[in-house]
């Protein structure tokens, strides 16, 4: 009976010691976690900090902490009551932690404070691309029940080892480069570091005049035309520019990126594919056999789950025959979807639409998509085109286009080449049995009126002689490429 009783007080024992260590963890959890947001709190914060500059300290790594305090929340408790504000400030914190990578700390200091740490980035630009990320994140509207209310943020960055080399001063820095974005207003983000805050400043700018542009309608279309081999023109790709009052031609290369990380390409994709269905609309009436206008979708636009309904609202709009117009997407679009993300796609080709993979061969090695999906059309790269030698002692990239177009044929694909701009690389892309040419040496993009022009041209006795006795006959339509 004493052995039983004895057995019996070491199982109590054992059980009383295993939810000591529970309720000790749970302890030590809730010391390093904001009660509010159930974030990790200041003091976990800097462990991480911590930690992280040791491994930098080890590896090189650059480390970025970005500190934000939210822009007049006062007003938000005085609105909706404490509890109500504290339901804000965590759908704040899922919001930011979407925003982040998987590795990234995200901290919350009490009330509307934040901090963010950033491990092993890239470059110091990319400690301001985040924190322009995280402005976007906040600047879409919170729910309160049936209210809707907008939030702002201010935000001060700065990153080790340029802006100090221990927790504290980083810490510091980057709250005081918090207080000069509040002091100018807020909705912005302030650098520590001043050649990455002038980066960023202008980072600002830019983006207001963007926004500015797509209020005012101050973007524009050109068109690059598409010539098959005999001459004859097959269409054209429509391609945005800038050209602003001040700044002058903002190269897409600049504004484009900018445009998808704001979420302003949505606006822009579906102004830029009604204006060109429309335009080539009344262009059929000029030429003699059906042009296609290639428009291409961004990867912002393939995910907002409505893309495939504005097509369709586009050609109903401007009465375009769904086979003339060609939607372009990169293979990393198509790479990164699942099987029901492809549905529009299906849907689109369905109703005719020509579906083209842009940039072929620069992205993926895996083909299997090809077969999968509806596709009509594969555009090689300007890369392998500009590599096009006609002599065998320069590396060439005819290999590969050639087995490019051989594999298009054997899916019955048609081909267009990208960046032709001499007649070497013409001449050779025609032996290669190409369907169609893109490029200077055949037409620069252009605007509309300028594109009228060379189809009203086309049409003329002095077009057919010119081809007839030159067979780059739009040298007056083309131009020296540009980057």
């Amino acid at each position: 009976m004493l052995r039983i009783d004895r057995l019996y007080t070491v199982s109590r024992l054992h059980q009383a010691e295993t939810q000591i260590k529970t309720l000790e963890q749970r302890v030590m959890e809730l010391n390093l976690q904001d009660p509010v947001t159930g974030l990790p709190n200041h003091r976990h914060f800097t462990d991480r900090l911590n930690q992280a500059l040791r491994l930098s300290n080890r590896h090189g790594h650059i480390v970025s902490v970005l500190f934000l305090d939210l822009d007049r929340f006062k007003r938000i408790n005085d609105l909706l009551g404490r509890p109500g504000g504290d339901e804000i400030l965590r759908q704040v914190g899922l919001r930011l932690q979407e925003a982040l990578r998987q590795g990234d700390t995200l901290a919350s200091l009490g009330g509307d404070r934040f901090m963010i740490l950033l491990q092993e980035i890239k470059d110091v630009m990319a400690a301001a691309r985040v924190g322009q990320k995280v402005l976007e994140a906040i600047r879409s509207p919170f729910m309160a029940g049936s209210r809707e209310l907008n939030l702002t943020a201010s935000i001060g960055v700065c990153v080790h080892p340029q802006d100090g080399l221990d927790a504290p001063v980083l810490e510091s820095h980057a709250e005081s480069a918090m207080c000069r974005a509040k002091e100018r207003g807020g909705d912005r983000i302030e650098c520590f570091t001043t050649t990455l805050n002038e980066v960023s400043l202008e980072r600002q700018e830019l983006e207001s005049c963007l926004r500015e542009a797509v209020k005012n309608n101050e973007l524009e279309i050109h068109y690059q035309p598409q010539f098959l081999l005999d001459g004859q023109l097959a269409g054209a790709e429509a391609l945005i520019r800038w050209n602003h009052p001040t700044l002058g031609e903002v190269p897409p290369s600049k504004f484009i990126p900018l445009a998808e990380e704001t979420r302003l390409i949505l606006p822009i994709g579906t102004w830029v594919l009604r204006e060109a269905c429309q335009q080539m609309a009344k262009w059929q009436a000029l030429s003699p056999t059906p042009l296609v206008i290639a428009v291409n979708v961004s990867a912002i636009q393939f995910i907002a789950g409505d893309w495939d309904a504005r097509v369709v609202m586009a050609l109903a709009e401007s009465g375009l025959d769904p086979n003339c117009l060609e939607l372009e997407l990169t293979e990393s679009i198509l790479m990164g979807q699942g099987y029901e993300d492809m549905v529009p796609i299906h849907r689109l080709r369905e109703i005719g639409a020509r579906i083209a993979i842009d940039d072929f061969g620069t992205g993926y090695s895996s083909l299997g998509y090809l077969q999968r999906l509806p596709i009509t059309t594969l555009k090689i790269d300007k890369s392998f085109t500009s590599s096009l030698k006609p002599t065998d002692q320069t590396p060439s990239s005819e290999s590969i286009v050639q087995a490019v177009i051989q594999l298009a044929h054997s899916l019955n694909f048609s081909v267009v080449a990208e960046g032709v701009e001499t007649e070497d690389q013409r001449d050779m892309l025609e032996r290669m049995g190409c369907d169609c040419l893109q490029g200077y040496l055949m037409g620069k993009p252009m605007p509309a009126e300028e594109f009228e022009d060379m189809l009203r041209f086309l049409g003329t006795d002095e077009a057919k002689l010119e081809f007839m006795s030159n067979k780059h006959f739009l040298n007056k339509f083309g131009g020296p490429p540009t980057t």
